[in-house]
């Protein structure tokens, strides 16, 4: 498994979401500009996050977006399933198509545990911690 651009930059989209969460909706610039996402892919992806439940539209002049629940709610598995879909790192490890070796298969467990492991640390995590964490330092300015 190979967590494509569509889930960095929508779990980035999201944290800063989580940073602004409870001071009204953030529009899409604000977004682009502090997470550096082009607009029409950041776009695409708050579509796809707006489906999944996590976040809400606000029309009009101060509209925007604002997540659905509390940042302490939501996890980084959240976010990565909407976008990515199933956490499985081979078809055959316990959810996705049986080979003729699927009951005798040597290493099958191996793919199993490594995806729950995954799966168990991307939930251990949440909106709230990743917003909390310190913003690395820019070359050539200060810590933003």
């Amino acid at each position: 498994m190979r967590i494509s651009t569509k889930g960095r930059y929508g779990l980035r989209a999201m944290v800063e979401l989580a940073r602004h969460f409870g001071q009204g909706p953030l529009d899409m610039r604000s977004i682009t500009e502090r997470q550096k996402i082009p607009r029409k892919y950041l776009h695409s992806l708050l579509t796809s996050l707006r489906a999944a439940g996590l976040l809400r539209s606000l029309r009009g002049s101060r509209g925007g977006y604002v997540l659905s629940r509390p940042p302490a709610e939501i996890t980084a598995r959240d976010v990565v399933v909407a976008l990515e879909g199933p956490l499985l790192l081979v078809d055959c490890s316990e959810r996705g198509p049986r080979c003729e070796l699927f009951e005798s298969c040597t290493t099958r467990a191996l793919w199993r545990d490594l995806s729950r492991a995954i799966e168990e640390r991307l939930t251990a995590v949440t909106l709230e911690q990743l917003a909390r964490e310190k913003r690395p330092a820019r070359a050539g300015r200060g810590a933003s």
